[in-house]
């Protein structure tokens, strides 16, 4: 059984817990969740002096590049951000988003030290063609 857990603090400093948990949980169902929070934090909209933040663009190459659910490492991704976004950040910076995404349970995982390997978990992109 899938449980997905999603937390947010507004702009307001209330602070939101969402947690999905079933058989049925799919990649729609927390995009929905993503674009309520997105709304209810004021961001719905892009604003022309609004900037993306790091975890948000992180996610998004992943979701661009490895939505398919093909495996990628720390290294991948981070030289997507130095080549394709002209970013200049430590690959630590990268492997400490990719951890918070693994525990908040939007990546699967495996290997060890140097060799882990990450991935969008099979239920999240499996009904991407249904969506």
């Amino acid at each position: 059984m899938t449980k997905i857990k999603i937390e947010d603090v507004l702009p307001s400093g209330e602070k939101i817990t969402i947690t999905l948990e079933g058989r049925e949980v799919d990649g729609k169902r927390v995009a929905q969740i993503l674009d309520m929070l997105k709304i209810l934090s004021g961001s719905a909209g892009p604003k022309e002096d609004e900037r993306i933040s790091l975890s948000d663009l992180i996610w998004d190459v992943i979701q661009e590049y490895y939505g398919n659910g093909a495996w990628f490492t720390c290294r991948s991704v981070y030289e997507i951000l130095r080549q394709e976004y002209g970013l200049d950040l430590k690959i630590s910076s990268v492997a400490t988003y990719l951890l918070r995404f693994y525990r908040r349970g939007m990546l699967d995982r495996q290997g060890k030290g140097y060799g882990i390997k990450y991935r969008i978990p099979v239920e999240l992109f499996s009904r991407r063609g249904s969506m």
